[in-house]
């Protein structure tokens, strides 16, 4: 039936199958140039050239190749534009990626001889804190005792108010220790850094001032060295300004030494080994690992057990060791930025087989072209190279088309990225990045042009005598083509279940019911100045003048106050206690609960429901007999078969028995993904300690703001209000890692799905534009047009239901890598994979049928006479 086909079809066609045989051949004798031909003339001079290697007859050649290759790619638009649009999205995502890889994880920190600066930390193995923080006595303690470290520097951040006859400021101090920059390796922008005699009891108080805050408040002002600002109640002198580099471990406005920290210098500091509060970062000495740094810890830590046994009672599990630097500044950002990498290289993968496809599928159209050329005296080794350097133009086009989308991107990635680390900083098209991008270039080129150069011989006497529209397909193309459009889809299939557990996990964590109704509420934090409110009572009376302000502006409809508002970032602040008339357990398995105050409104605004007894009241200021309440995981854990009203606890931090005076719903505080925490709550009106307004009104929360700042002003002129943001945007920012993984992880999966549909689309249209004559003679035979397009469609289904198959082995085998990015989502997920099969179904047969149809619909007379 073949043979009696192809008599059949070069009947019809044989005048126009010689005048253009003879056409190509006069075409392609055109593009040879003056040497080629001379070349060809000459075989003497062929073999001879065939063997300049170290000459310059390669680079004659080269440049010959490319020039050609460019002709090749301008007479076909239409595949060269599709195929510069597929790499250049693929290499554009995989660049825009690894320079935010490359600069948060990879590259060196910016200090001398980064890689030997560690956090230090310690713990207790039973206690839910991963680090509790040093104190005083035990920096001292490490100093002494470690073999490993060649300097310990202590660092912990506070929020001080800083008064420069401007509106007062609450700035984000550091404070460290004296030689903690010169461990860094920093030098100063403007000034110098702190001494041995700046960090002595006694001595004046100077400030650091980081770069971005020099720049922001001060606009750069080179005078700024040796000005005075009031803090904390006394006059600092400002003595340097850092240099502009990413600071670590946290971003601050200004920096002290550790002697001028009310706190850390305060006598109970000094004298208490159960005080911590700081933070410690070493640098190893050379020679010693990161291994030989923790061992030494341990050693320490196990020393100190020994020795002061009350405090670090045995049955806890006292522990101490160390992580990199870079490693801790990377530790919540780096799951997302690898799984987007992959992702990214997934998407570049899909690219490479599209356009490999579609070069094969061009291939079959090319066969007497390159048939033409090999009688002519072109080897088969030159017409490979001829493939591959035509597909590396492509790829390097590709490339500088990517290399520009990632720019136009790149602050996008380290805005959000620099929520999360402050290396994001440090991001930016480098030079690794652009050797990066050249390498992924010709490495795409290079594959995605080697499998139609190396996938097929040509046939010279059967090319010579065929159409090109009629080349027999060979049965080792069809294969690579299957195998081709298979990954393609295999690959489409999995990144689209990683944007799908992904978007059901966002979807989930949306729908958390976080224990109280965020709508209509203003936060903001009023940071009480220490020393002009020491004390418990100035702080009540501060409060007690501010909120009837609050409550008196119209449309305010409540106001509120408590330790923090709900999703802030913090951690909880856990305190032992004790349950009247039960026997007491050992310390080490003492009952902990999270310690908040709030206001006798606090929980009404909220939402917070009212499981038993009452809430707090106005009457609820005798200390004598002092009421909590206490949320319901509490009750639930330590009352379980009895009714917690009227009983009474005790905790650490107070001499005094609490009565528990109701139970309420518990609240998700510390984010949507953790589960509530117990909690104790003690009236404001008896412990004035919180800080955090709650603002209920009528109409925008964000328009009440310049209000609640003049009321403020009015009773302290001298007082900043911080942290200003509605319940919704705290809500929103714990929700923000969770949607930017799961909007770019959507956009890569959908990226990469086009591509695939585009190239399955493409490629179908080819391959049935070149059976045109073949469905024509059917057609012209008798067959029904509803056959033809079935046995089309059926036979690129085929390959897609086995490219979908071998997707889903896949996502099944690598989709437990994203545990760590989900939330209450099994990572196989029978809703997700089950939906994601029936979208993709339904898109690859869309992308199949829309070219099979065009075809079927063309006239057998057409079709047959058609080149």
């Amino acid at each position: 039936m073949g043979d009696f086909l192809r008599r059949l079809y070069f009947l019809f066609n044989r005048g126009k199958l010689e005048r253009e045989l003879q056409n190509d051949m006069e075409v392609h004798r055109e593009m040879m140039d003056e040497e080629g031909r001379r070349d060809f003339g000459n075989p003497t001079l062929l073999r001879e050239r065939s063997g300049e290697v170290w000459g310059w007859g390669w680079l004659e050649r080269l440049l010959q190749d490319v020039r050609y290759g460019f002709r090749i790619l301008r007479k076909n638009p239409g595949f060269s534009l599709v195929a510069l649009l597929a790499l250049g999205l693929g290499i554009g995502a995989n660049t825009a990626l690894f320079s935010v890889v490359y600069g948060v994880l990879l590259q060196p920190l910016p200090y001398a001889q980064g890689n030997q600066l560690v956090v230090l930390r310690q713990h207790f193995s039973r206690s839910s804190a991963a680090n509790m923080g040093f104190s005083v006595k035990e920096i001292r303690d490490y100093r002494e005792q470690t073999r490993s470290m060649a300097e310990i520097e202590e660092y912990h951040q506070m929020g001080f108010i800083l008064l420069d006859g401007r509106q007062p400021s609450e700035v984000r101090t550091g404070v460290v220790s004296a030689h903690f920059f010169d461990m860094m390796g920093i030098k100063p922008y403007l000034g110098r850094f702190f001494t041995e005699a700046d960090d002595t009891p006694g001595a004046d108080p100077v400030l650091v001032l980081s770069y971005s805050f020099w720049k922001s408040h001060y606009g750069g002002d080179s005078s700024i060295i040796g000005r005075h600002f009031r803090m904390n109640d006394k006059v600092h002198t400002v003595i340097g300004v850092l240099p502009p580099v990413p600071q670590y471990p946290r971003e601050n406005d200004v920096y002290m030494p550790t002697v001028a920290c009310p706190f850390r210098s305060s006598q109970k500091m000094m004298e208490d080994r159960n005080d911590h509060m700081m933070g410690l970062i070493g640098r190893l000495k050379p020679g010693q690992s990161l291994k030989s740094g923790m061992t030494d810890m341990a050693v320490i830590a196990s020393r100190l057990e020994k020795s002061y046994p009350e405090n670090y009672p045995a049955a806890r599990g006292f522990t101490a060791g160390m992580d990199g630097l870079r490693s801790e500044l990377t530790r919540d950002v780096r799951p997302m930025l690898l799984v987007l990498l992959a992702t990214a290289g997934l998407v570049l993968l899909i690219a490479c087989a599209n356009v490999a496809n579609l070069a094969l599928a061009r291939m079959m159209r090319r066969e007497q072209e390159l048939a033409v050329r090999a009688a002519l005296g072109a080897s088969r080794g030159r017409l490979v190279r001829q493939l591959l350097t035509e597909s590396t133009i492509l790829s390097l086009a590709g490339g500088a088309v990517g290399l520009f989308l990632a720019a136009q991107c790149l602050d996008l990635l380290v805005t959000l990225v620099g929520r999360y680390t402050t290396r994001a900083a440090e991001v930016s098209i480098s030079a690794p990045v652009l050797i990066f991008t050249l390498l992924v270039s010709v490495v795409t080129g290079l594959v995605f042009g080697s499998v139609p150069a190396f996938s097929r011989r040509v046939n010279l006497v059967g090319a010579l005598k065929e159409g090109s529209g009629a080349t027999t397909l060979k049965i080792d193309t069809n294969r690579m083509r299957n195998l081709l459009a298979m990954g393609q889809v295999a690959i489409s299939f999995m990144l689209l279940i990683g944007a799908g557990l992904m978007i059901r996990s966002f979807i989930k964590l949306q729908n958390v019911d976080p224990g109280f109704h965020g709508g209509h509420v203003l936060t903001a934090n009023v940071p009480l100045n220490f020393t002009r409110y020491p004390h418990q009572q100035e702080r009540k009376v501060f409060f007690d003048r501010l909120v009837p302000k609050l409550e008196s502006l119209p449309g305010v409809q409540a106001v509120a106050i408590n330790s923090g508002a709900p999703l802030s970032p913090g951690s909880p602040f856990k305190q032992p206690f004790s349950i009247e008339n039960r026997p007491a357990p050992g310390k080490e398995s003492r009952p902990e609960a999270n310690i908040e105050v709030a206001s006798a409104d606090a929980f009404r605004l909220l939402g917070v429901p009212l499981i038993s007894g009452r809430f707090f009241n106005a009457d609820d200021i005798n200390k004598d007999h002092p009421v909590v309440i206490i949320s319901r995981g509490l009750a639930r854990d330590y009352f379980p078969n009895q009714d917690p009203i009227g009983q009474r606890i005790k905790v650490d931090m107070d001499e005094h028995w609490f009565t528990i005076a109701g139970v309420v719903g518990d609240v998700k505080q510390y984010g949507l993904d953790k589960d509530p925490v117990d909690t104790l709550y003690a009236p404001f009106s008896l412990y004035p300690d919180g800080t955090t307004l709650m603002v209920k009104t009528a109409g925008d929360p964000m328009s009440f703001v310049p209000q609640l700042q003049k009321a403020v002003y009015s009773v302290d002129p001298e007082q900043p209000v911080t942290d200003v943001r509605t319940l919704d945007q705290l809500r929103g920012q714990n929700l923000e890692l969770t949607r930017l993984t799961s909007t770019l992880l959507g956009l890569f999966a959908m990226l990469a799905l086009t591509i695939a549909a585009t190239g399955l689309s493409g490629v179908t249209a080819l391959l049935v534009s070149q059976r045109t004559r073949e469905i024509g003679i059917r057609l012209a035979l008798g067959a029904q047009r509803n056959e033809v397009l079935r046995m089309v469609v059926r036979q690129s289904m085929r390959v897609i239901i086995l490219g979908l198959t071998a997707g889903i082995v896949g996502a099944l085998l690598t989709t437990r890598l994203m545990n760590a990015l989900l939330f209450s989502t099994p990572a196989r997920d029978p809703l997700t994979f089950a939906a994601v099969a029936l979208m993709f179904l339904a898109v690859a047969m869309l992308a199949s049928y829309i070219p099979a149809r065009r075809v079927t619909r063309v006239d057998p007379l057409i079709a047959l006479r058609s080149e």
